[in-house]
């Protein structure tokens, strides 16, 4: 063999250091953070050589908490990504091997990839007119190579259990992050849907020559304060057909009956009438004010959008459009 068919080796980065011990790796409520690192460390004569990827195992750390698979609105994955990175369910015990069988891993990879490197390096640099030191050098990285396949696929082997046991709990979390979107994506759909009904209307009456809308649900009772504002009484309508006549007239003020928000937050099953009007128009539904201010929470729910227990809500100032 020559030197001059040699293939030329892309540079090695070692996987163990990226990998701590066990004893410093464990679950944070009950929860542990697996990141796929792939060797992409390839030459053509190694194409036959399947190298298969290490999970690396840590302690959560806030910023895992993020969102690790995304979805479109029917809740179908919308990017496969080439590296795995999610937090999944973890014991103890499992935490434990998981990590002891990547460091094991690991360590068979970095150890014969820098024996073969070394070797490379060896008979890739030795001048030809070396008679024995040349063939010699040859002789070991050939021998070297031979070795490498051999104990990556005895490494691999050995990690393939532990490897299976860390693919089968990130398609868990991907299946329930699938079914989080699909219903997330069913209640938007519901939602939409509520926000359809030709139900609401609004009468409008002149406080010091301005306008002050009342606006209440057809198909509930509204309470007295509505039958003393005006006798004109309009819709019923649709929420995107009320909000476009409430900015065509422009009123001063907005007053909400606290029933109709009530009840309208029982249909909504847990989602406040604000959040749903931010979900549906991306303003404030009191004084249509656009960007919105930030909500108090990023979660769905808790509490009402109701100003008082009986009446009309409300009585902020209309804001611009």
């Amino acid at each position: 063999m020559s030197r001059l068919v040699l293939p030329s080796l892309s540079p090695y980065k070692p996987a163990l250091p990226l990998q701590e011990a066990a004893p410093l790796v464990g679950p944070k409520d009950g929860k542990v953070h697996v990141l796929e690192h792939e060797y992409p460390w390839r030459y053509d004569a190694w194409r036959a050589v399947h190298i298969g990827p290490l999970f690396l195992v840590r302690t959560p750390q806030r910023q895992d908490a993020a969102r690790q698979f995304l979805f479109d609105r029917a809740g179908v994955e919308i990017r496969t990504a080439t590296v795995m990175s999610c937090l999944v369910p973890c014991t103890a015990q499992t935490c434990r091997r998981w990590v002891e069988g990547a460091v094991a891993y690991a360590s068979a990879m970095d150890d014969i990839c820098a024996e073969l490197i070394a070797a490379h390096r060896r008979a890739s640099s030795v001048p030809q007119w070396r008679r024995f030191a040349a063939p010699l050098a040859l002789r070991n990285w050939e021998q070297t190579r031979k070795r490498y396949e051999r104990v990556i696929q005895e490494a691999s082997e050995a990690y393939k259990p532990v490897r299976k046991e860390i693919l089968q709990a990130i398609d868990a979390e991907k299946d329930k992050a699938a079914e989080h979107a699909r219903q997330a994506a069913k209640a938007r759909h519901r939602r939409a849907e509520l926000a359809e009904r030709p139900i609401w209307g609004w009468s409008s009456a002149a406080t010091n020559g301005q306008p002050i809308a009342h606006i209440f649900r057809h198909d509930l009772s509204a309470g007295d304060s509505l039958a003393l504002t005006s006798p004109q009484v309009n819709g019923p309508l649709g929420l995107p057909g009320l909000r476009q006549a409430l900015k065509v007239l422009k009123p001063a003020q907005l007053q909400w009956d606290s029933t109709a928000i009530t009840q309208t937050e029982r249909e909504l099953e847990g989602v406040s009438f604000e959040s749903w009007w931010r979900e549906l128009f991306s303003e404030d539904y009191r004084a249509f004010t656009s960007p919105p201010p930030s909500p108090p929470s990023r979660t769905w729910g808790g509490g009402t959008a109701t100003g008082g227990t009986g009446g009309f809500t409300g009585g902020l100032s209309f804001g611009g459009y």
